[in-house]
Protein backbone atom coordinates (compact mmCIF):
# COMPACT_ATOMS: atom_id res chain seq x y z
CA UNK A 1 0.00 0.00 0.00
CA UNK A 2 1.09 3.60 -0.41
CA UNK A 3 2.69 5.35 2.54
CA UNK A 4 0.20 8.18 2.04
CA UNK A 5 2.22 10.44 4.31
CA UNK A 6 2.13 7.94 7.19
CA UNK A 7 3.94 10.15 9.73
CA UNK A 8 1.54 13.00 9.06
CA UNK A 9 -1.49 10.73 9.45
CA UNK A 10 -0.18 9.29 12.73
CA UNK A 11 0.63 12.72 14.13
CA UNK A 12 -2.81 14.10 13.21
CA UNK A 13 -4.39 11.02 14.79
CA UNK A 14 -2.82 11.89 18.14
CA UNK A 15 -5.00 14.99 18.38
CA UNK A 16 -4.52 17.07 21.51
CA UNK A 17 -2.09 14.54 22.96
CA UNK A 18 0.45 15.78 20.42
CA UNK A 19 0.60 19.23 22.04
CA UNK A 20 4.23 18.93 23.15
CA UNK A 21 4.08 22.10 25.26
CA UNK A 22 1.74 20.41 27.73
CA UNK A 23 3.90 17.28 27.92
CA UNK A 24 7.06 18.74 29.44
CA UNK A 25 6.10 18.47 33.10
CA UNK A 26 7.55 15.65 35.23
CA UNK A 27 5.45 12.54 34.90
CA UNK A 28 4.03 13.46 31.51
CA UNK A 29 4.30 11.02 28.64
CA UNK A 30 7.51 11.38 26.64
CA UNK A 31 7.66 13.68 23.64
CA UNK A 32 7.61 11.68 20.41
CA UNK A 33 10.46 12.90 18.23
CA UNK A 34 9.91 13.21 14.50
CA UNK A 35 13.35 14.31 13.36
CA UNK A 36 13.58 11.88 10.47
CA UNK A 37 10.00 12.03 9.29
CA UNK A 38 8.85 13.77 6.13
CA UNK A 39 5.61 15.72 6.04
CA UNK A 40 3.69 17.08 3.05
CA UNK A 41 3.97 20.68 4.30
CA UNK A 42 7.78 20.54 4.11
CA UNK A 43 7.75 21.08 0.33
CA UNK A 44 5.99 24.38 0.97
CA UNK A 45 7.91 25.54 4.06
CA UNK A 46 11.45 24.70 2.90
CA UNK A 47 12.38 26.59 -0.26
CA UNK A 48 15.01 24.04 -1.26
CA UNK A 49 12.37 21.28 -1.21
CA UNK A 50 9.75 23.11 -3.30
CA UNK A 51 10.94 21.65 -6.61
CA UNK A 52 10.66 18.16 -5.08
CA UNK A 53 7.07 18.57 -3.84
CA UNK A 54 5.41 16.94 -6.88
CA UNK A 55 7.84 14.01 -6.73
CA UNK A 56 7.16 13.55 -3.01
CA UNK A 57 3.42 13.40 -3.75
CA UNK A 58 3.99 10.70 -6.40
CA UNK A 59 6.11 8.67 -3.97
CA UNK A 60 3.57 9.03 -1.15
CA UNK A 61 0.86 7.71 -3.49
CA UNK A 62 2.92 4.84 -4.96
CA UNK A 63 0.90 1.68 -4.23
CA UNK A 64 3.39 -1.06 -5.13
CA UNK A 65 6.37 -0.71 -2.80
CA UNK A 66 8.26 -3.93 -2.39
CA UNK A 67 10.16 -4.91 0.74
CA UNK A 68 12.68 -2.27 1.74
CA UNK A 69 15.28 -4.80 2.90
CA UNK A 70 16.09 -8.27 1.62
CA UNK A 71 17.70 -9.93 4.65
CA UNK A 72 18.87 -12.93 2.61
CA UNK A 73 20.61 -10.70 0.05
CA UNK A 74 22.17 -8.68 2.87
CA UNK A 75 23.51 -11.84 4.48
CA UNK A 76 24.96 -13.08 1.18
CA UNK A 77 26.55 -9.77 0.15
CA UNK A 78 29.79 -10.32 2.04
CA UNK A 79 30.80 -6.69 1.69
CA UNK A 80 32.93 -5.43 4.58
CA UNK A 81 31.46 -2.47 6.42
CA UNK A 82 31.59 -0.66 9.74
CA UNK A 83 29.02 1.35 11.66
CA UNK A 84 28.98 3.80 14.53
CA UNK A 85 26.08 2.78 16.77
CA UNK A 86 25.12 5.01 19.68
CA UNK A 87 23.79 3.47 22.87
CA UNK A 88 21.25 6.26 23.23
CA UNK A 89 20.63 7.45 19.65
CA UNK A 90 17.44 9.51 19.62
CA UNK A 91 16.55 8.40 16.09
CA UNK A 92 17.68 4.78 15.72
CA UNK A 93 17.04 2.09 18.30
CA UNK A 94 20.41 0.50 19.11
CA UNK A 95 19.03 -3.02 19.02
CA UNK A 96 17.81 -2.46 15.43
CA UNK A 97 21.32 -1.47 14.38
CA UNK A 98 22.79 -4.47 16.15
CA UNK A 99 20.29 -6.79 14.48
CA UNK A 100 21.15 -5.35 11.06
CA UNK A 101 24.84 -5.97 11.78
CA UNK A 102 24.02 -9.58 12.73
CA UNK A 103 22.22 -10.06 9.42
CA UNK A 104 25.25 -8.71 7.56
CA UNK A 105 27.42 -11.12 9.51
CA UNK A 106 30.01 -10.64 12.21
CA UNK A 107 32.79 -11.30 9.69
CA UNK A 108 31.57 -8.44 7.49
CA UNK A 109 30.01 -5.76 9.68
CA UNK A 110 31.99 -4.27 12.52
CA UNK A 111 30.18 -2.06 15.02
CA UNK A 112 31.66 0.72 17.09
CA UNK A 113 29.10 0.97 19.89
CA UNK A 114 29.57 4.12 21.91
CA UNK A 115 28.00 7.31 23.18
CA UNK A 116 31.10 9.25 22.24
CA UNK A 117 29.13 10.52 19.24
CA UNK A 118 25.41 10.64 18.64
CA UNK A 119 23.38 10.48 15.44
CA UNK A 120 25.22 13.53 14.12
CA UNK A 121 28.69 12.01 14.57
CA UNK A 122 29.73 12.47 10.94
CA UNK A 123 28.63 16.10 10.98
CA UNK A 124 30.18 16.78 14.40
CA UNK A 125 33.54 15.12 13.81
CA UNK A 126 33.45 13.58 10.37
CA UNK A 127 37.14 12.97 9.86
CA UNK A 128 37.60 11.24 13.22
CA UNK A 129 34.51 9.07 12.78
CA UNK A 130 35.22 8.14 9.18
CA UNK A 131 38.89 7.38 9.89
CA UNK A 132 37.97 5.05 12.74
CA UNK A 133 35.30 3.27 10.69
CA UNK A 134 37.73 2.88 7.79
CA UNK A 135 40.40 1.52 10.13
CA UNK A 136 37.86 -0.95 11.52
CA UNK A 137 37.04 -2.25 8.03
CA UNK A 138 40.75 -2.54 7.26
CA UNK A 139 41.37 -4.41 10.54
CA UNK A 140 43.71 -1.76 11.97
CA UNK A 141 41.64 -1.10 15.10
CA UNK A 142 39.49 -3.22 17.36
CA UNK A 143 35.74 -2.92 17.38
CA UNK A 144 32.88 -3.82 19.72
Amino acid sequence: PPTAWAADRVQRGLGASWDYATRLAPGDAPILLTGEMVYPWMAEDYAMLRPLGPVAEVLAAKPDWGPIYDADAMARAGVPCAALVSYDDIYVERTFSERTAQILGVDHCRCWISNEFQHSGLRDSGTDVFDRLHDMVEGRVEYD
